[in-house]
């Protein structure tokens, strides 16, 4: 059998990780952590379940080049990726090794690990953490859990238009049994081990076997920002569309409906973002009346939570009765908007102000209840105090 490099880096975690775990039990433990956060950040969560938490101690192992936080442990990138590569296989494992030393469990956001997470699905390092008697928690929030195998099967029976029909385009990988195989072992190294896991079960449809719990939001209570002046004056309108992925967010229907309304007389302002900072894309917010949002995925994730809470009125696909995990009720919280009614629904909110105001109010409401980090957090800190 051949031995890939990732199996030889893999056998080396595998030893340093025993050497380290004993080194700091044998010097002492310093801390006093609740729970350690990572340990890659995807959509802030990082940063925000961070502070949801007392006493817990955040791990960011790369660098999103959509934020600039700060966190308790992270690495920066020296600009070669062979580099830093290497240096974050040899601190992965030390530091695990440390943190097993000082903390009571471990949560972990999207699929990877301190140690290589695509050779087993992390189920050596779940299994090492429980056999220290740490408790364990599952948060994924996409792509990392997601089978696109099964949600285009599901497209093709159901005949429901989803972002996974447009993975052969872009990411065509993602379609191979390969990577489809690597799903199987990230749910199974979950299942085994984890004693909590949070999932949306359609939107993030996957090879779970265990009962999930619906995933929180998380947005800080001091981002929220409502302005009922920019309801006012129609010819102040000014529309937002800031996609991390195009095509499968839905921007080419946007840009289509966005060119028929402007041909059509429409007196706006679009503003459409792919690289900029979350910085730059929450200030204009501020100014936004209409957000569109994502048309081929059923929850409103991060960037509607954002427009929410900016008092926005929200234009995306996320519907509570596909999406169950979704509260009950959270369908009045903005304008359920089907692929194929982007033109249609953001002109009726060019026609109706009032409309427009009155989905901004109900999000901005929603998001208060469902998404701010003085609700959500109390929820997630019942889930684990309950461990």
């Amino acid at each position: 059998m051949k031995i890939s490099l990732s199996h030889v880096v893999f056998l080396f975690q595998k030893i340093l990780l025993p050497l380290s775990y004993y080194f700091f039990k044998i010097v002492g433990s310093q801390r006093n952590i609740t729970w350690v956060i990572g340990v890659d950040e995807i959509a802030a969560n990082i940063k925000y379940i961070s502070e949801t938490m007392a006493g817990s101690y955040s791990v960011s192992l790369s660098k999103n080049r959509f934020y600039d936080f700060k966190y308790d442990y992270s690495l920066e990138s020296t600009g070669e990726a062979k580099v830093d590569l290497i240096i974050r296989s040899i601190v992965g494992p030390v530091l695990l090794g440390y943190l097993l030393n000082n903390a009571k469990g471990f949560f972990y956001i999207f699929s990877t690990g301190f140690l290589l997470s695509h050779i087993d699905g992390r189920d050596y390092e779940f299994a090492y953490i429980k056999g220290k008697n740490k408790k364990l928690a599952c948060y994924f929030v996409g792509n990392d859990i997601r089978s696109i195998q099964k949600m285009i099967e599901f497209s093709k029976t159901s005949e429901v238009e989803l972002a996974a029909n447009y993975y052969f385009s872009i990411l065509p990988k993602m379609l191979s049994d390969e990577y489809d195989k690597s799903k199987k072992c990230i749910a199974s190294a979950a299942d085994r081990h984890a004693d909590l896991i949070f999932n949306f079960e359609f939107d993030q449809m996957s090879y779970l076997k265990r009962d999930t719990f619906p995933m929180y939001y998380f947005y800080p209570d001091s981002k929220f920002y409502k302005n009922d002046n920019k309801f006012i004056n129609q010819l102040d309108i000014v529309i937002v569309h800031a996609p991390s992925s195009p095509i499968l967010k839905g921007t080419q229907l946007v840009r289509a409906a966005i060119d028929k309304l402007l041909s059509e007389g429409y007196k706006f302002k679009y503003v459409e973002f792919t690289e900029a900072s979350n910085t730059v894309v929450l200030e204009h917010l501020k100014s936004a009346s209409i957000v569109l949002n994502q048309f081929y995925s059923y929850v409103p994730g991060l960037f509607g939570i954002e427009a929410m809470a900016s008092h926005c009125a929200l234009l995306t696909s996320a519907d509570e009765e596909i999406e169950l995990g979704l509260p009950r009720g959270s369908n009045k919280a903005w304008m359920v908007t089907k692929h194929y009614e982007v033109y249609d629904n953001l002109k009726e909110l060019l026609d109706s102000p009032s409309l427009a105001k009155q989905y901004a109010d109900s999000g901005y409401e929603w998001a208060l209840e469902h998404a701010a980090i003085s609700s959500t957090g109390k929820k997630l800190e019942n889930k684990l105090n309950k461990l």
